[in-house]
């Protein structure tokens, strides 16, 4: 599993914890001291230096233990939050985002242009038949691989299901997205998949779409998905726009 970086919402939850110990402990400490030193005034004892190092020392190590092992809980429960929200969100296979978090993805760009391809990994069942299911995954983190280290940063990268994946960009110059998903197509179809029985030559097919208004982004994936099974149909390792 790929590692991520603890979250902002990780780092404040540290910052609370550690300013709310330092209020539990110094209040306790303090109403110790206080106590003692009231008890002192009011009845007398034999060590009046004795009995407030102790008044001091006594909270300061019960209430340091005790916060410190609550802390840790608070902090397994959060990063085991944080977890099943990555799982959520995460195809495990790849580590790419999966369908859900592709569409919250779109959904926060409801009021930019969108660039958007579907991508299909032609002959996937073929891949399968001739290497294995094994094979079938190594085609599928091959690819996923390829789209991350070619495609720039900001851009939404998602694997929505089997050997489909799905790539946009909030931008409104289509014709330098459809460039690169050309160039994509290319490099894909050079670069093939090393397996223990030799080099395995994979190619996709690619179908996109441009939204230039308030479209909702389903009907933009169904458009990008027409011009993918024209693609497929024109013979597959080409890019297709949509009408």
């Amino acid at each position: 599993m790929p590692h991520r970086l603890a979250s902002p919402a990780s780092t404040a939850l540290r910052r609370r914890l550690w300013r709310t110990g330092a209020l539990v402990v110094g209040g306790s400490v303090l109403a110790s001291v206080t106590f003692s030193h009231v008890s002192f005034v009011a009845f007398g004892t034999i060590d009046y230096a004795g009995t407030m190092v102790a008044a001091t020392l006594i909270p300061l190590v019960v209430a340091s233990l005790a916060f410190g092992w609550i802390a840790a809980l608070t902090l397994r429960l959060d990063a085991s939050r944080r977890e099943l929200e990555w799982l959520a969100l995460t195809d495990p296979l790849t580590g790419l985002a999966n369908r859900r978090a592709a569409l919250a993805r779109l959904a926060d760009w409801r009021d930019a242009p969108i660039a958007l391809a579907i991508a299909d990994i032609d002959f996937f069942k073929r891949v399968n038949d001739r290497l294995g299911h094994d094979g079938g995954d190594a085609s599928l983190v091959h690819f996923a691989k390829m789209l991350t280290r070619l495609l720039p940063e900001g851009w939404l990268i998602a694997r929505i299901g089997g050997e489909e994946f799905l790539i946009a960009a909030p931008t409104p110059d289509f014709a330098s997205f459809a460039a690169r998903i050309e160039a994509l197509r290319v490099s894909v179809a050079g670069t093939p998949l090393i397996t223990p029985t030799g080099p395995y030559q994979l190619t996709a097919s690619f179908g996109l779409a441009a939204r230039g208004s308030e479209e909702a982004p389903d009907r933009l994936i169904t458009r990008a998905d027409l011009a993918l099974y024209a693609a497929k149909q024109a013979g597959r390792n080409r890019t297709e726009r949509a009408a």
